[in-house]
């Protein structure tokens, strides 16, 4: 709490239970502002969900957005227009083909294994029966040279000194932010090969996140 709390200062919301293993269609935490300002720590269905469309459809993937083209989707130009959030995370996995043996996957996190944030963007739908969602995706740009061994894409790390811009709701032309959508720095992430056991979204506990033995 004291480590989220240092990143995203203050805010409202009930800070999120501890996860290892969280997968598309599960909650995720974001940080968002009201119109007044004020920041909210809320849950999100990850997996983009239009305002426009029927609703849920698993036959599209909509848990990331490309920064190359997140202007231009219809599935995320008003979101990236007026409904831009943050999303903590401590860490995240990464899979790299390998050989007969399937993908191996690594976590990524930071040296020191302080939080961090990625530019996400969020959603409200409504159904005709009164149902109602909110959910989230991640935007997702060129890996940078320490990740790039792992795999071509990586998320969009925001550094804290950008929070203020990407969250202002007065910034509406995708110009006032294309600048951020970049990969970090070098030096800020560091990868390692873990377990299999996390390809199973079943599995959520610590040791998903140990480094994997020779």
């Amino acid at each position: 709490m004291d480590d989220l709390a240092e990143l995203l200062g203050p805010f409202a919301g009930v800070p999120p239970t501890t996860r290892y293993n969280i997968t598309p269609g599960q909650p995720i935490a974001a940080l968002r502002e009201d119109g007044a300002g004020a920041r909210h720590l809320v849950p999100l269905h990850w997996g983009l969900v239009p305002a426009w469309s029927k609703g849920p459809d698993t036959r599209y993937s909509m848990f990331n957005a490309r920064a190359e083209t997140v202007a231009d989707k219809p599935a995320f130009r008003a979101a990236l227009r007026y409904r831009r959030c943050l999303v903590p995370v401590s860490g995240f996995y990464e899979w790299q083909a390998g050989g007969g043996d399937g993908k191996q996957p690594y976590a990524i996190v930071r040296p020191d294994r302080k939080p961090f944030a990625i530019a996400g963007l969020w959603e409200h739908w409504q159904g005709a029966d009164g149902s109602e969602l909110e959910s989230g995706t991640l935007i997702v740009t060129a890996a940078n040279r320490t990740l790039a061994p792992v795999h071509e894409r990586m998320p969009v790390i925001l550094a804290p000194d950008d929070f203020e811009r990407w969250l202002d709701r007065h910034r509406q032309h995708p110009d006032d932010v294309s600048d951020l959508l970049r990969p970090c720095a070098d030096d800020l992430l560091e990868t390692y090969p873990v377990s299999t056991d996390v390809n199973n979204p079943r599995n959520d506990f610590a040791a998903l996140t140990a480094p994997l033995e020779d």
